[in-house]
């Protein structure tokens, strides 16, 4: 039996997703209805290019308004619901395709998964799953109930969802969209305007939750969500979803036995919700309890993923549990075990390249051989020459300097080599102490190269390690402060006051704002290339610096600094004058201390 389909959709200024999304689903809906809330770009344009049927409806500071407006212009046996920042995942369509072509129960509601994206970028694992309803019947009751995080409803017939393993990607909480549209000031009135109205309800109270948490305000979204938690009720549709925003408020809050204290009541009532003992892990290993911790991961492995119904933290069935214990065991300095579940977590999620990194410390603490160790790390690439610059990252950041130009150097010989490659390079030239070339490279770069100023500031170190001081100072001078980011203007100053330093010029006072922390980095950043080249009186001349600022973690840095170049007693010395004078140490320091002294 074939079912035909109307896609229906509410949209405002959606110009950059519209078509992403009408793209991913024009070739399997019989026709689309496009509802316009008030835009001023080319959505409209672009929603007519796919043969949409556009309508007009005034915005009214309420989503089921729109959405039900919507639903009015469907004409087809089956509606399915989709928003502009979403697109049908590919790998699903032929699912989709066999479910239309089913026979339907006509009260069933078919919810699908969505996996929404947070962060920068797509590229990101930071993914949230959750099911919502995209397919019901037309003209059989339905409609949209609430202002905001709207709820299908019907009241006319008994109702049966079903879940299908079928995908859909969300991209409107990427950064780019929520700063652009400003979502979650929206909301927030929104649904304070909802709860005036109705003050009992708690689905009201855990979405304005929700929008608080968005905006790393754990405190109030808290205070919501246990609001939404009073008369718990097990069965609610965002019930689990409710617990385990309590856990991760009480996590972030570091209130852990609260949080624990939950985990165990979501426990009860959700046994198969693996994504509360992925928490009660991450959790544990916080408490530095790994043993506890790795038995709450192998449980997620057990479980595998959550059923749709629960899912929520992408892949805590797979790859996010492989990669916990594979940290853990390497902090516990097993490495053999540590890789074996560094390898797994790849195997799991081939694209997820962050285990690489501790699979690089591994083997160099095996002291492999570098032919044998470049052989290993190429064995998890498939993609070469476009790889490449990946392999370079490796070793770049584990020390392998000279290894990590050479990977570069081949993507330049692939002729690929693009702006972020080039002040890589030079990254490698200075930490390698290729100085003289380094200064001929960049002697060649373009004013217009995106990374220009940084590329400089890499030059001013080269010509004082090379004792050009009349150089570097020419080098830092070019640049006006006026067509500087504010950021790159504390840059500057730093520079210049190192020039001031070696020519045994008055320096001036940075800043005297304990909280102003934007010179630290170009101070250690310097001071790191100093010492990792064995200029030795150069660093001791650099740390001068460190005197032009308040920041009271810099004794905390130098510490790790030592550190990391095996200076210990240097390191011990540093730590310990950090913790006297300032009160100041943070858990890799409590670590560092403790190995020292051990």
């Amino acid at each position: 039996m074939s079912n035909e389909i109307s896609l229906c959709m509410i949209v405002k200024n959606e110009e950059e997703n519209l078509g992403r999304c009408l793209k991913s689903v024009k070739d399997m809906v019989d026709e689309i209805i496009v509802v316009d809330t008030g835009s001023i770009d080319k959505t409209v344009d672009i929603a007519k290019e796919y043969g949409a049927k556009v309508y007009y409806f005034k915005w009214c500071n309420n989503f089921s308004a729109a959405r039900n407006e919507s639903l009015k212009y469907a004409s087809k046996d089956w509606i399915l619901i989709m928003d502009a920042d979403d697109e049908f995942c590919n790998g699903d369509k032929e699912k989709f395709i066999n479910l239309i072509n089913s026979d339907l129960k006509e009260n069933a509601i078919g919810f699908f998964e969505t996996l929404n994206y947070f962060g920068s970028s797509i590229s990101s694992s930071n993914i949230s799953v959750n099911l919502n309803p995209r397919l019901f019947k037309n003209n059989y009751g339905y409609a949209y109930e609430g202002e905001v995080h709207n709820q299908l409803v019907n009241k006319e017939h008994e109702t049966e969802g079903i879940t299908y393993p079928i995908r859909i990607y969300h991209y409107g909480y990427l950064d780019k969209n929520i700063v652009s549209k400003d979502k979650r000031k929206r909301n927030i009135q929104l649904l304070e305007n909802q709860i005036k109205k109705d003050p009992y309800n708690k689905f009201s109270y855990f979405n304005l939750g929700n929008e608080y948490f968005s905006l790393d305000d754990k405190k109030t979204a808290l205070e919501n969500y246990y609001k939404a938690y009073e008369n718990f009720e097990s069965n609610a549709g965002y019930a689990s979803r409710l617990i385990e925003r309590i856990v991760i408020s009480n996590y972030d809050l570091k209130y852990y036995d609260k949080a624990l204290e939950f985990i165990d009541i979501g426990m009860k009532y959700y046994p198969q919700f693996t994504d509360l003992y992925y928490l009660k892990g991450i959790i544990l290993e916080e408490q530095d309890k790994p043993t506890l911790a790795i038995k709450a991961f192998e449980k997620c492995i057990e479980l595998g993923e959550a059923p749709p119904v629960f899912k929520s933290i992408y892949g805590v069935g797979g790859f996010r549990s492989f990669h916990e214990m594979s940290k853990i065991y390497m902090n516990l300095k097993d490495y053999d075990t540590a890789y074996k579940y560094c390898v797994e977590t790849i195997r799991s999620k081939p694209d997820f390249l962050v285990p690489l990194y501790n699979i690089m410390h591994i083997l160099k603490e095996k002291k492999i051989d570098l032919p044998e160790f470049k052989n290993i790390i190429e064995s998890f690439f498939t993609d070469f020459p476009r790889e490449y610059p990946i392999v370079a990252d490796l070793f770049y950041m584990i020390g392998y300097y000279n290894t990590a130009l050479e990977y570069i150097e081949k993507c330049e010989e692939e002729k690929m080599l693009s702006e972020n490659l080039k002040i890589f390079k030079v990254k490698c030239l200075v930490y390698s102490s290729k100085i003289d070339e380094c200064i001929e490279y960049t002697s060649d770069i373009s004013e217009n190269n995106l990374y220009y100023f940084q590329i400089m500031m890499y030059r001013v170190v080269c010509y004082i390690t090379k004792d050009r001081y009349d150089l570097a100072l020419v080098t830092a001078n070019q640049f006006n402060d006026s067509n500087l980011s504010n950021y790159n203007k504390k840059v500057v100053q730093v520079y210049r006051q190192l020039i001031n330093l070696f020519t045994n010029k008055a320096t001036t006072i940075l800043s005297e704002d304990e909280n102003m922390k934007d010179f630290t980095p170009s101070i250690f950043e310097i001071c790191e290339i100093f010492l990792m080249n064995k200029e030795f009186d150069k660093f001791e001349k650099s740390l001068n610096l460190l005197n032009l600022v308040s920041d009271k973690s810099v004794l905390l840095q130098l510490s790790k600094l030592y550190y990391k170049y095996g200076y210990i007693d240097m390191a011990k010395k540093e730590m310990i004058r950090s913790i006297k004078l300032f009160d100041v140490i943070d858990r890799e320091g409590a670590n560092i201390l403790k190995g020292i002294l051990n």
